[in-house]
């Protein structure tokens, strides 16, 4: 049985207490020194580097506020609960007018009156569980549980043991976000932001869109943009490759696949929106690249980037990766074709010289160099398919810069061994790094196309659109789920999900360009995945858990138990939605309606029981789903981790 868990807030509140602490323990400066909470861009504050792969911690649950709850509660009031008339039991709700009156109710009891109204008519099997926390500036700063058969009575209850743990004054939580969950039940809400006592639906710990358009796609896309330019370091021009956003900082290293990644999203902003400013800061982040670039003949590494700059030593990572100079070929090669200078393209065409040194005689990739004592280089000789894919596509997009013959020879082997792997194993990659799974999968379908359209084999178009056809099938459709509907299976991080649907949408231009029939198919995955990246773009309601919401917003956050950004989750996510936006029509995408209140709370009520029974949601519903991207339920070694 999978080791899956249902998320509610609660739960992950407490596993973020667990983390913060973690990472506040290994953090050898003092607050004094992080950089000003309105200006991110600043150096980073923190020798906090990428998070790494971790076991689930028992969440504390409310042993963090027992004593303050003990110490506290009376002298919380412990207000009379009145049903108005024409409320009680015949009354039906449905879940917005459920929300808001719940938190309502709440925001009563906190306020600490004689004398609460409560109208929320519900009945359910079994006895209500109730839990009401507080967040403020990122941190829970509450938490109250309480269970009753009567749900306002529980919901006063732990909105008192909230107040307590608090600190028991009446003010104690004025400035608070609230958050209300039923946990057995499957409801969660989070109080708005503009007003006091309206909620909004949590599902899984996130807030859902369940109503996508194009006007929401390009709100977000400025948002996007916004992060974007505040990731780079105003000094070096480079960017971070993590913002650790419940702390407001950057992790202390600079990294050169994704400075590549966030120039060549720039450039198309510029395209969608011409804005000489997008265009200045890709060309000082490809400055940055440059200067990664190892130029050093005698030891054969020249051409290579170096992987990282570390902002505390002031000096570059020595490991060279063939992912790296992948991406970063795709960049420059890009802003070779806006600003004809030569420079680029030489960067280009050496780092494509490098990658050739790196392939075996049957087309497979070796991975990286990684430097040793006294100057030698190791070779990392695990294979990855997602380097596999990124130096075929590099190699394919050289050959139609430069139109040398070289390129697309050394191409056409590694699209050889691509193809023939696909023949014996199937569409769905695996490998050395990770179990078979849809991002390695993608990478197939990207590095195909690249090649068919550069050599125009048939055999490569034919396999990839095959491949994406296969990827199709493996999205998560189900309109009743909002927390998955989008996914793929097997890839659970924003990343993975950003990255499929940058490759569909350019498999779906194809398919058009092809003049073929059904690429709605294509265009329908990609929507989809929209919709579900945007539940995970910290926006004004769900930035209650990060300490500088300003900061944060645009920024897409790996997942709901890691709420960290890095930044391809949001390159990918942009891309995607950039190369969409001339296809959407004005009207509603795609809809996804709530279930009614009754019938969530019976479902529930039922999932609760299964619960019990030692059975999770996921598990009955996935059938036990592989771990999260990128380890896809292997553990990888920081510096081993392909990037996607």
């Amino acid at each position: 049985m999978s080791s899956a868990r249902v998320f509610t807030i609660a739960t992950l509140a407490a596993l973020a207490a667990v983390s913060s602490a973690l990472t506040t323990g290994c953090d050898s400066r003092k607050p004094g020194d992080e950089a000003a909470a309105a200006k991110p861009t600043a150096a980073p504050a923190a020798s906090t580097r990428a998070p790494e792969a971790r076991k689930a911690a028992s969440p504390p649950g409310d042993d963090r506020f027992a004593a303050q709850i003990a110490a506290n509660l009376s002298r919380v009031p412990d207000p009379a609960i009145q049903i108005p008339e024409g409320g009680g039991a015949g009354a039906e709700l449905d879940n917005a007018t459920f929300r808001d009156r719940t938190m309502t109710f709440v925001r009563q009891v906190v306020a600490g009156g004689d004398k609460v109204t409560c109208d929320l008519s519900l009945s359910s099997k079994r006895p209500f569980r109730a839990v009401v926390m507080g967040f403020q500036d990122g941190k829970q700063m509450a938490r109250g549980d309480a269970s009753d058969a009567g749900l306002c009575v529980a919901l006063k209850d732990a909105a008192r043991r909230a107040v307590a743990a608090a600190g028991g004054a009446r003010e104690a939580l004025d400035a608070a976000r609230l958050v209300v969950e039923l946990p057995d039940h499957h409801v969660s809400m989070v109080e708005g932001v503009e007003a006091k006592g309206k909620a909004v639906e949590l599902t899984h710990g996130l807030v859902p869109v369940r109503a996508l358009d194009k006007a929401l796609l390009a709100k977000r896309i400025e948002d996007g943009k916004g992060y974007l330019l505040r990731v780079i370091d105003p000094q070096h021009k480079g960017v971070h490759k993590y913002y650790h956003a419940p702390a407001d900082r950057f992790e202390d290293e600079l990294h050169t696949i994704y400075t590549a990644s966030t120039a060549l999203t720039l450039l198309k902003l510029h395209a969608y929106k011409p804005d000489d400013r997008l265009l200045r800061l890709a060309t000082e982040a490809a400055g940055f690249m440059m200067a990664m670039q190892s130029r050093d003949v005698a030891d054969r590494t020249a051409g290579g980037f170096f992987y990282a700059f570390d902002l505390e030593r002031k000096r570059p990572e020595r490991r060279l990766v063939v992912g790296t100079a992948s991406k970063t070929i795709f960049t420059l090669i890009e802003l070779y074709g806006l600003k004809k200078e030569k420079k680029y393209l030489e960067s280009a065409v050496m780092a494509a010289d490098w990658l050739i040194a790196m392939q075996r005689p049957d087309g497979s990739v070796r991975s990286a160099l990684t430097g040793q004592g006294g100057g030698a280089w190791k070779v990392q000789n695990k294979e990855s398919m997602l380097y596999t894919g990124q130096v075929l596509s590099a190699l394919s997009r050289t050959y139609r810069a430069t139109n040398n013959k070289r390129y697309l020879d050394a191409a056409a082997q590694t699209a050889d061994y691509l193809l023939t792997r696909i023949a014996k194993k199937g569409c769905f990659l695996g490998d050395d790094y990770r179990k078979r799974n849809p991002i390695s999968s993608s990478w197939a379908v990207q590095s195909l196309l690249d090649f068919a359209k550069a050599s125009g084999d048939p055999r490569a178009e034919q396999a990839m659109f095959r491949c994406a056809d296969d990827l199709v099938k493996r999205q998560w459709r189900r309109p009743e789920d909002a927390y998955r509907y989008g996914r793929w299976q097997r890839s659970l991080s924003s990343s993975g999900t950003g990255w499929l649907a940058e490759v569909m949408s350019e498999v779906y231009h194809h398919c058009r360009q092809k003049g073929m029939d059904g690429c709605d198919r294509y265009k329908d995955a990609v929507v989809a995945a929209i919709r579900l990246l945007l539940q995970y773009t910290y926006g004004p309601e769900n930035s209650f858990v990060v300490k500088n919401p300003k900061a944060a917003a645009g920024g897409v956050f790996w997942s709901v138990r890691d709420r960290y950004v890095r930044t391809d989750s949001v390159c990918h996510a942009m891309n995607a939605y950039l190369n969409m936006m001339g296809e959407l029509g004005d009207g509603p995408l795609l809809t996804l309606p709530e279930r009614p209140l009754a019938e969530r709370m019976a479902l529930g009520a039922e999932a609760a029981d299964a619960a019990s029974a030692g059975v999770s949601e996921e598990d009955a519903e996935e059938g036990g789903e592989a771990g999260d991207e990128p380890a896809a339920g292997q553990s990888i070694p920081k510096d081993e981790e392909p990037d996607d």
